[in-house]
């Protein structure tokens, strides 16, 4: 009985690869065509995907780490099975992770912070200005 309920708990990770899934569906028309998908250490962009390479991307990790957590999880049971229990909710944390940043990486796309703080105002050169890109030119 013990076995059951812990191979119950393995498959229901799987429940967070729908859930990411879902995400990105009810959101896929508000999602901008080009995504920010990676963030330096201050939260700012720093790389950028199509919705489609996000949503790969983002189910992709999703499913690895999935699977990587199923067979090692059936394995622990198998050989060393007081160490299962602690490995799960290990994996649970791991893919809780996964599944945060997938969110967040949604999230994000639909509501960007403001282009600046209060901090350091208007004339920063970190404000985003979405005209285009401007080009040094000098004033006689």
């Amino acid at each position: 009985m013990n076995g059951l309920y812990y191979k119950t708990l393995v498959a229901l990770m799987w429940v967070a690869l729908p859930i990411t899934a879902l995400s990105y569906w009810r959101n896929w028309d508000r999602l901008p065509t080009r995504m920010a998908v990676h963030f330096d250490a201050n939260w700012q962009p720093n790389g950028y995907t199509s919705r489609e390479g996000a949503l790969e991307l983002g189910l992709g990790i999703m499913v690895f780490m999935l699977v990587v957590s199923t067979v090692g999880l059936l394995i622990a049971h198998a050989l060393k099975p007081a160490a299962a229990w602690p490995l799960l909710v290990l994996f649970y944390v791991v893919i809780g992770f996964v599944w945060f940043g997938n969110h967040s990486i949604v999230e994000w796309n639909l509501n960007p912070p403001p282009a600046h703080s209060e901090l350091m105002g208007p004339s920063s050169p970190a404000v985003r200005d979405s005209s285009g890109p401007r080009f040094l030119t000098l004033h006689s």
